[in-house]
């Protein structure tokens, strides 16, 4: 049997089946926008003509799906925050994410164990625009409660967010993890929210222990989730933060065949590293000074290699390593082994 709809036609006092085809667009759109039946159910030929987004993902490669669930889980002092942060920035400004496509849409990122202020100072030292991002940061919430719930809740009728962020998961709980029944509370409740106001949630979460056991806690987390991505620290103590991110299951897309290697920059964001060309603004601003010569800060700034608060960062630690120096106020020029920069001395 072709698809179609049954329309009244007033000249033969009968209804006429019309083809999906056949019909006016405008006309198809509004037959199609009328509700379901019982609230959720459609027969099935009007359900896959459903008019739906041409772009089902958020974030490409299977990470987070139109009113999906993701959790990215770590050890301690991996830079799972600023990965979170600089995650929501680029969905709501639409912007590529460690080399992956995103679609736009506005963030609520909720944070739980990051002060205003030390929030507030991420957030300027990245020098970016937080456009469509959302944020906020409480202590005292949680998710298995009905405060905490309807707190929440609150929050999103006033945003409307199309992805929300929690980080870190185990502030959010005043049960057992590790308990199903406990856990159930909190995915049941983000279930209603993503049905409620048609959005996606990804979690921000830890390891256990035993780290080679993937993310702590239930298993109910891992199968609720569409995607579960793991982060783990390469780089030793004393060396610039990198990590290598591992998605360990993606329900809609192919593992991928490598980890990605990710090292945090002098903004306080994630790049892509690349063994022979770090990508800081440390090399970027010696880079300037290939050919010798003097620059202004003004020069610098302007040769877009960063952010300001990171660019002045940058200058004053490349000073203090000795190399660049600074012949005058504001001036800077790269400093030759063996001299002596000025205002400094030989030890």
């Amino acid at each position: 049997m072709r698809g179609g709809y049954w329309i009244w036609q007033e000249d033969t006092n009968d209804y006429v089946l019309v083809s999906f085809d056949e019909l006016d667009p405008d006309i198809l759109e509004r037959l199609r926008s009328k509700p379901a039946l019982g609230g959720f159910c459609y027969a099935a030929e009007d359900f896959l003509h459903l008019p739906l987004t041409s772009a089902p993902f958020y974030v490409a490669n299977g990470w987070l799906p139109r009113q999906g669930k993701s959790i990215i889980f770590a050890p301690d002092k991996t830079g799972k925050s600023f990965l979170a942060l600089q995650l929501g920035r680029c969905i709501a400004q639409g912007e590529p994410f460690l080399g992956m496509e995103t679609t736009q849409g506005r963030v609520l990122y909720a944070q739980f164990e990051l002060g205003v202020e030390i929030l507030q100072t991420r957030m300027k030292s990245t020098g970016q625009d937080y456009e469509e991002l959302f944020v906020g940061t409480t202590f005292s919430m949680k998710l298995d409660e009905r405060d905490g719930q309807k707190q929440l809740w609150t929050a999103l009728e006033a945003v409307k967010p199309r992805v929300l962020i929690l980080d870190p998961l185990y502030k959010a709980m005043s049960g057992d993890e590790n308990l199903a029944q406990d856990v159930e509370i909190i995915t049941d409740y983000l279930d209603d929210l993503i049905e409620a106001f048609e959005c996606s949630v990804i979690l921000i979460h830890h390891t256990g222990k035993d780290k080679d056991r993937g993310a702590r806690g239930s298993s109910v987390m891992a199968g609720w989730v569409d995607s579960l991505i793991s982060m783990k620290r390469v780089s030793k103590k004393g060396e610039r933060l990198q990590v290598q991110i591992v998605p360990v299951s993606l329900r809609h897309a192919e593992l991928p065949p490598e980890p990605i290697t990710i090292q945090l920059g002098e903004d306080f964001e994630f790049y892509i590293w690349e063994e022979d060309k770090p990508l800081t603004i440390k090399d970027k601003i010696l880079a300037l000074f290939d050919f010798g010569g003097t620059m202004t800060a003004a020069d610098i700034h302007a040769a877009q290699v960063g952010a300001r608060s990171p660019v002045n960062r940058a200058l004053k630690e490349l000073v203090e390593e000795g190399k660049l120096q600074q012949p005058a106020r504001g001036l800077y020029e790269k400093r030759e082994k063996g001299a002596i920069g000025h205002g400094q001395r030989e030890e």
